[in-house]
């Protein structure tokens, strides 16, 4: 008899124990299924606005869209020095902007008045390409003299002025408007390509998402100094990154230093190029890392990148290769205000040809004859 009831009340725990893994299975597929969904679901919301472009590349004087058989002629091509390229429609690319303004970068930001909103101090392009399955990035001198629009209070277009690129966010309220103000700056520079996604900061949030990391390793690249103005780095100093160190090398600029834009910049792309060899080490082992940071900052960020759309960039990117030969540089000289004859602000000039051909380099590949 205490057989029977032993084996019995065995045979109710095996029961409920395989009614239980059953239950976590299906629970574990939910999720699994619901986390496809989301990705599949930001995948299709960044897709969607895709297009074909050629427009800001049909220059006269640089591409010609001449086809030696013109029932052949594709839109989207270009021809450039005897060769035909086509733009590679299923890259992505994303706007990032570091704002330096006094309080924090918010959707509902109010700049109060013309200029206020801040200025873009950091801008960098985040492209992710399937074909070459590759992240690459294409920082953009804060002091990149451009035609800017100026905006009266109504949002309308006055007039132009060529002028350094970063004060174009100024002239809107300091969160949606002036980003799209400065999207629109960018591409004109860049030959109108498409910007799939944007996301502004304020430089407080450096120190949040390199702790994210748990801190970059990097050699310094000059002195740094801290609000006080006290050096707390030194040139050719081995060291990890965290919290207030990061801050204040992306942060730190001696303004009345020649070209200091210029130096500041080197030190942001190598901090980025750090950051993002970190992040994809943990992107691969945590897939919801960057939701999490995302969640993290979203009330200091202005940004058009839902969730959806994180976690399908996270799963994407996460398998791309990226090391430091894949952050460009767009060729140009920089003037530093002493030398500059008609004002007193450091202005970097782009080289137009050299500019052009990258763009091809990036953003097309050639047809084959």
């Amino acid at each position: 008899m205490n057989n029977r009831k032993e084996k019995a009340g065995t045979d109710l725990r095996f029961r409920r124990l395989t009614i239980l893994c059953g239950w976590l299975l299906c629970v574990a597929g939910f999720l699994a299924g619901a986390f496809m969904i989301f990705g599949v679901s930001g995948r299709y919301n960044l897709r969607k606005e895709a297009v074909s472009y050629a427009a800001g590349m049909r220059k006269a004087t640089q591409a010609q869209e001449v086809a030696p058989e013109e029932e052949e002629w594709q839109e989207g091509w270009v021809r450039y020095q005897g060769k035909t390229w086509r733009y590679k429609e299923d890259i992505l690319t994303f706007l990032f902007m570091g704002i330096d303004r006094e309080g924090i970068v918010t959707e509902n930001a109010s700049s109060g008045e013309k200029g206020g909103g801040g200025q873009a101090d950091a801008l960098f392009l985040v492209i992710l390409d399937p074909y070459e399955e590759a992240v690459k990035i294409l920082p953009i001198n804060r002091s990149t003299m451009t035609q800017v629009i100026c905006y009266d209070e109504e949002g309308t277009g006055r007039n132009t002025l060529e002028a350094q690129i970063c004060v174009q966010y100024g002239f809107g309220d300091g969160g949606r408007k002036s980003c799209g103000y400065q999207i629109e700056a960018v591409r004109k520079l860049l030959y109108e390509i498409p910007i799939n996604g944007y996301i502004a900061v304020d430089m407080d949030v450096i120190p949040i998402v390199t702790d994210a990391v748990e801190g970059v390793d990097l050699t310094a690249l000059g002195d740094v100094r801290n609000e006080k103005k006290e050096i707390i780095l030194r040139e050719g100093e081995q060291v990890h990154l965290t919290g207030e160190l990061a801050y204040w090398y992306v942060r730190d600029r001696d303004v009345a230093k020649e070209l200091s834009a210029d130096e500041r910049l080197e030190r942001q792309k190598q901090f980025l190029t750090e950051f993002l060899d970190k992040a994809g080490e943990i992107v691969r082992q945590d897939i919801m890392m960057p939701v999490r940071i995302f969640n993290e900052i979203a009330g200091r960020a202005v940004t058009d990148i839902t969730a959806d759309e994180i976690v399908y960039l996270a799963a994407t990117a996460g398998n791309y290769h990226f090391d430091a030969d894949q952050v460009y540089t767009i060729p140009g000289e920089s003037v530093s205000g002493e030398e500059n004859e008609d004002s007193e602000f450091d202005e970097f000039h782009v080289d137009e040809d050299g500019l052009f051909e990258l763009i091809l380099e990036l953003f097309y590949e050639p047809v084959e004859d």
